[in-house]
């Protein structure tokens, strides 16, 4: 895996995509924090330092799978490059990369498998879904997220750390992505908001914006399902 065979993923994806920028990543380095496979740090591409982070483990993954991770953060960086933060943005960096563009990655690198496999409608049971070192079904990769999101809903439930809520934010989002390629995804998500114990309504309504793809439009969504659940303001 070198810098210019990722470059040559990613400028497919631009081209695939209409992403209409001359960037190209500067460098690979296999430095990602501990429990993440990949990743951009928003405040290099602020300073114009297009620098991917991955885990040491990811070059033993599947090809597969190193394409699924990389067409996610392609689509972080895409997001930061056709939407670009205004000043008055900038302070609520996390939760705009928390709400649309965790929920349009997480549905685009899901299109991503599903188009290849797929000309109409999806079996949740066939639908193959790349991980490191093996395959699972799209059942379980939803079933899976939900069960994470549960798990740090309940911890910021009981903690109210503002970090933990992000996390449960960002698995909430990753849901809602995978979710949106089902047609009947609005019932699948009333189902698992019963489960979250969330409100139905609100949470609703985020997934609805999330569709219409309004980027900026999407930010309160965070604030106020965190004032639901009786935190604060998570800046």
């Amino acid at each position: 895996m070198t810098l210019e065979s990722i470059n040559k993923k990613w400028i497919k994806y631009k081209k695939k995509y209409q992403v209409d920028s001359p960037v190209l990543i500067e460098e690979v380095r296999f430095d990602a924090a501990k429990g993440v496979e990949s990743s951009f740090d928003v405040t290099e591409l602020f300073s114009g330092s297009y620098i991917l982070h991955l885990s040491e483990k990811v070059p033993l993954y599947r090809g597969v799978y190193i394409d699924y991770i990389l067409c996610h953060e392609f689509t972080h960086l895409a997001d930061f490059l056709t939407h670009p933060y205004s000043s008055n943005v900038v302070g609520r960096l996390y939760p705009y990369m928390n709400t649309w563009s965790e929920f349009h990655a997480s549905r685009r690198c899901l299109g991503m498998v599903l188009e290849k496999a797929f000309s109409g409608q999806v079996d949740p049971e066939k639908a193959v879904i790349p991980q490191a070192f093996r395959d699972i079904s799209l059942r379980k990769l939803i079933n899976d997220t939900l069960g994470q999101t549960k798990v740090a809903l309940e911890e910021f439930r009981h903690s109210g750390n503002s970090s933990v809520y992000h996390l449960f934010f960002r698995c909430l989002m990753y849901l809602m992505g995978y979710l949106s390629h089902f047609a009947n995804a609005q019932d699948i998500l009333d189902y698992s908001l019963s489960y979250l114990q969330l409100d139905t309504s609100l949470c609703s309504e985020l997934y609805a914006a999330l569709l219409k793809g309004e980027a900026r439009d999407l930010i309160p969504y965070f604030d106020k399902i965190m004032k639901e659940l009786g935190g604060a303001s998570a800046d």
